[in-house]
């Protein structure tokens, strides 16, 4: 269960800044490793209960270079989180956009729990051929899993909410990009009205 409690600011230039408190709720059905790094599950059956708070600003977004920048900070499980978000966006009308994201987390839990340092970051590109036409493709680490993913997307809108998207992945080693796994997915979606 979750219960936010969020206000927001929102500027005539279309800055906006946002603080929420949430209050967190769950009781375990199997057994979790809350850091998913391997070590000492919490048991099935347990509850928690947490309190975080968050801030974030959103610059303009109608600018060319904008961003959003968010961090949040409380309990987690048995333990505490500090997390930070940052995402800076370029767009080059009318062809697309080019964005860098990225997310920390510091998760610290009592002994015998992993604490853990956790980090997402990664470029993404978003081109638009024609009004029907679009590419869009992230490139994302994850010191988490040890992994580095490829995600490219070709989506060719042929009728109002009707797409066909094609779409490549691949995971593969950081250090040496030796492949995990790779994959072709064809998605078909059509509006019957």
């Amino acid at each position: 269960r979750e219960i936010q409690l969020i206000y927001n600011v929102e500027w005539m230039n279309r800055n906006m800044l946002s603080a929420d408190l949430k209050e967190t709720f769950i009781k375990l059905r199997a057994p979790f490793d809350p850091t998913n790094t391997g070590g000492a599950q919490l048991a099935s059956g347990e509850e928690f209960h947490w309190y975080d708070a968050g801030v974030s600003f959103a610059s303009d977004n109608r600018r060319l270079l904008n961003f959003i920048m968010t961090g949040r900070y409380g309990g987690y499980y048995n333990g505490t989180r500090w997390s930070m978000t940052g995402e800076l966006n370029y767009r080059v009308q009318p062809y697309g956009s080019l964005a860098m994201v990225s997310t920390y987390n510091s998760i610290s839990l009592p002994s015998p729990y992993n604490s853990a340092n956790l980090l997402l970051i990664g470029p993404r590109l978003d081109f638009t051929f024609t009004e029907k036409l679009f590419f869009t493709s992230f490139i994302q680490y994850n010191n988490q899993v040890d992994n580095l993913n490829l995600n490219l997307r070709f989506q060719w809108r042929f009728a109002p909410v009707s797409d066909l998207f094609i779409v490549y992945t691949e995971n593969s080693f950081p250090n040496d990009y030796r492949i995990k796994n790779r994959g072709l997915v064809l998605k078909l979606s059509y509006w019957f009205n």
